[in-house]
Formats: structure tokens, sequence, C-alpha cells
């Protein structure tokens, strides 16, 4: 089964909305290590004008290091957002579960969709399998109820943040299960409750693809899980 073109058109427009909000999020983040790594071989030319090079050796190594960290975290990001690319597409493939796991997470904690505190963990044990799916469809099933907890359960200051938990591990007719918790350290709720936008659709869409989907939005709570057969 393929997505059908409604269901499709729908989710590649949430896909397009989606894009403004985390453009603001790739331009914050990728600046930083921009600035820093503009600010740090500044330091470093001057460093190199001054006379007495030995006697600063240790201090031009330190900047040296600081240059090499700032370039593997610009690095890091650049390849997180690439992935999503991948990770959007509609057609059916084979996906490695650890590897979708570990880039979704990436992903939100870099801030690059929901600029939010994200404290991920990811747990794969026992391994779960490699399976075929829709990227697209997999991605939307999770990110549309983390979207409505925020929306509906915005963290109230710099000191919030989101511990975020996913499970990834085999069902048990050697399919995946997915299972998904999101706890908000907010004290006070905006709201008592908050629906997922297209829950209608989502439910539609796995039910053609024969997988089980349940979310549940609570205040400053959530839980998805999500099981796709072998």
């Amino acid at each position: 089964m393929e997505l059908t073109s409604p269901l499709l058109d729908l989710a590649t427009e949430r896909c397009r909305a989606n894009a403004g909000a985390m453009l603001n999020g790739i331009v914050h983040n990728l600046n930083n290590p921009v600035h820093a790594l503009a600010m740090q071989t500044e330091l470093l030319q001057n460093t190199l004008r001054k006379d007495g090079l030995d006697a600063r050796r240790s201090t031009i190594q330190e900047k040296c290091s600081r240059l090499q960290r700032i370039g593997e975290e610009l690095k890091a990001q650049l390849e997180t957002l690439a992935w999503r690319d991948t990770y959007v597409s509609p057609s059916r493939q084979l996906i490695d579960s650890v590897h979708f796991g570990s880039w979704l997470l990436q992903f939100w904690q870099s801030n690059l969709l929901f600029k939010h505190c994200v404290s991920p963990a990811l747990v794969t044990e026992p391994a779960p399998p490699h399976l075929q799916a829709i990227p697209l469809a997999l991605t939307w099933c999770l990110e549309e109820p983390l979207k409505a907890l925020l929306q509906f359960n915005p963290p109230q200051g710099s000191q919030d943040t989101i511990d975020l938990v996913f499970v990834l591990g085999p069902a048990s007719d050697s399919g995946l299960m997915a299972l998904m918790t999101a706890t908000c350290s907010s004290a006070q709720p905006m709201v008592e409750f908050g629906e997922i936008d297209h829950a209608r659709e989502i439910h539609e869409l796995t039910a053609l693809l024969g997988w089980e989907w349940e979310a549940v939005v609570k205040p400053g709570d959530l839980k998805i899980r999500l099981a796709i057969p072998g």
C-alpha cells in the first residue's frame, strides 16, 4: 500500500507548514557555531601576530581545539538536518529503526523544529528490527502528537524542559513496537487538554498501512504507542 493522494497532499502540507517554523530554528542554531568560529578564528589570528609564540603554544593549542569542537558541532547539526529529507520521504523503503530514533531525538533536541528544551532518552534493548515502511508516515505519527503537546503546554521559561523517552523494540510478530512518553516540567499547563491536529487522518493512514497507533495528550503529558507489523 502506498500513500493515497489526499493523505499525501495533507502530509506534504504539514511538511510545508513546519518548514517556516523549522527555518527559524535552523538559523538560530547554525548562527551559534558560525559566530563562535569567527570569534575564535579572530582570537587565534591575534595570538599569532604576537611575539614569543613558544610561550603561547598551549594557548594556541586550546584555541585550535575549540575551533575543532565548534566545527564538529556544526557538522553534526547539518547532518541531522540533511537526514530529515530522507525521513519525510513518501516512498516505502527499508528503515534502520535505531538510526531513525537517534535522528528524531537529535532533531528535536537541536531545536530545529520545535525550538524548546528537549531532554531525550532512547531505549533500544532488545534491539529493534529493520523494517519496510514509509518514512513520512512514521515521522508524522510521532511529530503531530508532540507538536500538540507543545501547542497546549508550552514551556513557561528557560528552565522548563520536556523529558522525552523513546522506546524502540521488536513486536511479537517480528514487527516494530514504538513507545514514546513526553512530560513537560511546567507546573501549570496552559489548558486542561489538547487535540492532535489531523488525528483522524493519521488514524486513517495507519489503518490503511496496517499499523496500530494510539496517542493521548494530557496536561503536560504525552503518550504514544505505534505498532508496525513485520
